[in-house]
């Protein structure tokens, strides 16, 4: 997942006056008695316990939670925390970023983030040791930590999330950093992390592991009976495709969801609240659409399920949801369903709002569905979001749209009609071999 440009403070900060890590002796100790805590949703009973921190005595660097029996297998991507060779400037980094965070979560993050947040000591002058994060985190929601190399395939991140393990990186920005693509500890940990303890968030995380695993286990078993070349790589296609879209429910949602508090709009989606900036963009910014959805509503559902994004840039659009409860609605069939639904469909773009959209802000890069045809007829510079949405599209509507029960034929009558010439223009174009018709959206895979 992509982490934002920040406001980065001063070097005379606070945050900067205790960077010294905590010793290992003291690490230990404080595992000791956290281990031994009972008031707890996930007690972790003796033997375990006496194992646990008998492992982290070794010296071990930590790798993947063994709080219970279950655990993943992360192959080339496996990787450990030895907490003990972090520099200086790496702590500092991490100081830097959750002073910063802290500014702006406070301000704009739903209340059972921040009590999420206080469980976990996210507020600590120095990145957290994972042998007492993951005992942490398992105490009070099941979940455990592995810890991964680099950005991991999407596959392998869902499917962790099927066994309750969150794949979690050992890198950190370099001090002053303000933009990368790949996730470092800033965004699983001081993102990520709290939102394990919004009950309805975490399970709706393993739900979509689990939706993962059974499109893997499908992809499989008709591998199995291929014939051909040909017929695998249709069937890998297929399953790509699933996973693409169920990632983008994931997307809208756990990364880059927005929730009404008391009737106002506050951020829970670790994607956002890892980003100072973005946190305040989210909410405060007059150029982003806001949409309020609900979960429940299979048209809603759909609507993320069809919108397409970037990683690159701040959100053109975000989705609020009234509140938590909805998302147990959201279980592994029903988001094989509606990804099976959106596959037929034609998508939207990150800029546009569509009829039906319950809209609670305009932002000023709104465009209409049509929009997206104009620009890329005329070759006018465009995003690949919008690039790819409008040629996938375009070569759906020359294939022909139709409708396979009643939720596809209203998501389609609410579309604007799509002219003709439209099309005879895009066929033109194809045949007189503009190469960038041939990109696939496809290319916009999830990370």
């Amino acid at each position: 997942m992509s982490i934002q440009p920040i406001q980065l403070q001063a070097t005379t900060s606070s945050a900067f006056e205790i960077t010294t890590p905590p010793s290992r002796a003291f690490r230990l100790q404080e595992l000791a008695r956290i281990l031994k805590n009972r008031n707890v949703p996930y007690p972790i009973d003796s033997h375990t316990a006496q194992a646990y921190h008998a492992f982290a005595e070794s010296g071990t660097p930590f790798g993947i939670g063994s709080l219970t029996e279950s655990t993943v297998d992360l192959a080339e991507h496996a990787n450990s925390q030895n907490f003990e060779s972090l520099t200086t400037e790496e702590h500092q980094s991490w100081a830097r970023l959750i002073e910063d965070q802290q500014a702006t979560k406070h301000r704009y993050a739903c209340r059972e983030y921040l009590q999420g947040e206080q469980l976990f000591e996210i507020n600590e002058k120095t990145i957290p040791d994972y042998y007492l994060l993951n005992a942490r985190i398992y105490q009070q929601t099941g979940w455990q930590l592995a810890t991964v190399s680099d950005l991991i395939p999407a596959n392998i991140f869902f499917h962790c999330h099927s066994r309750k393990f969150f794949p979690v990186t050992t890198f950190m920005r370099p001090l002053g950093a303000g933009y990368l693509e790949e996730p470092d500890i800033g965004h699983d940990i001081a993102g990520h992390v709290a939102t394990f303890t919004i009950p309805q968030v975490a399970r709706v995380m393993n739900n979509h592991g689990l939706a993962n695993d059974l499109i893997h286990q499908e992809k499989h078993e008709k591998l199995r009976l291929a014939e051909s070349e040909t017929e695998r790589q249709a069937i890998e296609n297929a399953a790509s495709e699933l996973l693409l879209l169920a990632g983008r429910l994931y997307w809208f949602t756990v990364e880059f969801g927005l929730v009404l508090e008391d009737q106002k709009l506050k951020a829970f989606g670790a994607g956002i609240l890892s980003s100072p900036s973005e946190t305040i963009f989210s909410i405060d910014s007059p150029k982003s659409n806001r949409i309020l959805i609900d979960i429940e509503n299979d048209r809603d559902l759909l609507r993320l399920a069809t919108t397409d994004y970037l990683i690159s840039e701040f959100q053109k659009t975000y989705f609020v949801m009234k509140d938590f409860d909805a998302l147990d609605s959201l279980t592994p069939e029903r988001i094989l369903a509606t990804v099976r639904t959106a596959k037929n469909l034609p998508h939207h773009t990150w800029m546009e709002l569509v009829p039906g959209d319950n809209v609670h802000n305009v932002g000023t890069i709104m465009m209409s569905p049509l929009e997206k045809y104009n620009r890329l007829l005329a070759n006018q510079q465009m995003d690949q979001c919008l690039t790819r949405t409008a040629i996938r599209n375009l070569m759906l509507y020359q294939s022909g749209t139709r409708p396979r029960n009643a939720l596809e034929d209203e998501f389609l009558q609410k579309l604007p009609t799509l002219p003709i010439s439209m099309l005879s223009r895009f066929s033109n174009a194809k045949q007189n071999g503009n190469p960038q018709y041939g990109n696939s959206y496809l290319d916009g895979k999830i990370t």
